[in-house]
């Protein structure tokens, strides 16, 4: 039995920042891989001893995604690959410009490293040995993976303890879902607000990262409604392609976003509260009505089909 977290092909291949720059040389010209955040590292670390390492770290996690489930895998993922990553990275550029002295260095690296790893993993077997554990095996098997990247690369005096246990945190609370289900711990949305309550960090500015971390990660909301429907398709297709679900095209472009829009998914952070809160409830009428027009669709309409009717209702939406 393969134990959760154990390496696999993808990091035995891309064992060394080397091999992580030749996998990543494999493709497209037009391809930005971590253009954007490189240009940005060499602006805000560019004093920090451990810039060089976090960089090689955040090359080999990015390689890494590319390669299990992205642009270079055989089986590629349509949300969980490495333009999820870019997405948040550009929603932490947008809190680091917009919060220029709330965030300090070692925040924002740790911030951009959990960014590159909370989804290394998506295809691990459930945690047999702690069935009562709300953290998902998924995200405990990237926080290892990304814990062997740091290891590799070195950058102590980044990654201290604390340090790596924010980290920790973060990954493991961006388990997303509802805990009643598998515990009498019950949660809604992500963990991380859950797992805080546990550690009672004494620095409360050490909280807000954590928070941020995983509020960034369904940010989504926020986004212009055309641009959720996409990531809304994109997750629906991952999950018939590489998870088999059951639910229906009319179940989950009708009620499911819903139920994820006003019941799972929420913001707790003060700075996303501020940045990105205003704008999901700008969308807020608008999913209600892309929802209530998906329910008036005939349930037997193949998946195809509801789906072009969801893209072109809440582009039409979006422009209201």
């Amino acid at each position: 039995m393969v134990e959760v977290g154990s390496t696999d092909q993808t990091e035995e291949r891309i064992d060394s920042f080397k091999a992580a720059q030749a996998v990543l040389a494999q493709l497209p010209s037009d391809h930005q891989q971590l253009s954007p955040w490189l240009r940005w590292s060499d602006e805000v670390f560019a004093e920090q001893p451990w810039q060089q390492a976090l960089n090689q770290s955040m090359i080999i996690a990015y390689a890494r995604m590319t390669l299990r489930n992205g642009a270079l895998s055989e089986h590629p993922r349509s949300y969980h690959n490495e333009r999820h990553i870019d997405d948040l990275l550009t929603r932490i550029f947008y809190c680091a410009e917009q919060y220029k002295t709330q965030i300090n260095p070692n925040g924002l690296a740790i911030l951009s490293f959990f960014a590159a790893c909370h989804d290394l993993r998506q295809d691990e077997p459930r945690n047999t040995s702690n069935p009562t554990s709300l953290v998902g095996a998924n995200e405990a098997a990237s926080f290892a993976e990304a814990a062997r990247i740091i290891a590799m690369t070195g950058a102590d005096s980044l990654w201290n303890e604390h340090h790596m246990l924010l980290l920790r945190t973060m990954i493991e609370g961006s388990t997303f879902g509802s805990g009643g289900k598998r515990s009498q711990n019950f949660f809604q949305g992500n963990l991380a607000k859950h797992l805080l309550q546990q550690l009672s960090l004494p620095n409360k500015n050490d909280e807000q990262l954590v928070l941020l971390a995983c509020d960034i990660d369904t940010a989504n909301v926020s986004l212009n409604l055309a641009e959720f429907a996409q990531s809304a398709v994109a997750i629906f297709d991952e999950l018939k392609s590489h998870q088999n679900v059951e639910t229906s095209a009319h179940q989950f472009f009708g009620e499911q976003q819903k139920i994820y829009f006003f019941d799972q998914q929420q913001f707790n952070a003060k700075i996303t509260l501020d940045l990105f809160e205003p704008k999901k409830q700008n969308n807020k009428n608008k999913l209600l009505a892309l929802s209530a027009y998906i329910n008036q669709q005939d349930p037997l309409l193949s998946a195809e089909s509801i789906k072009a009717k969801f893209l072109k209702k809440a582009r039409e939406l979006a422009t209201q």
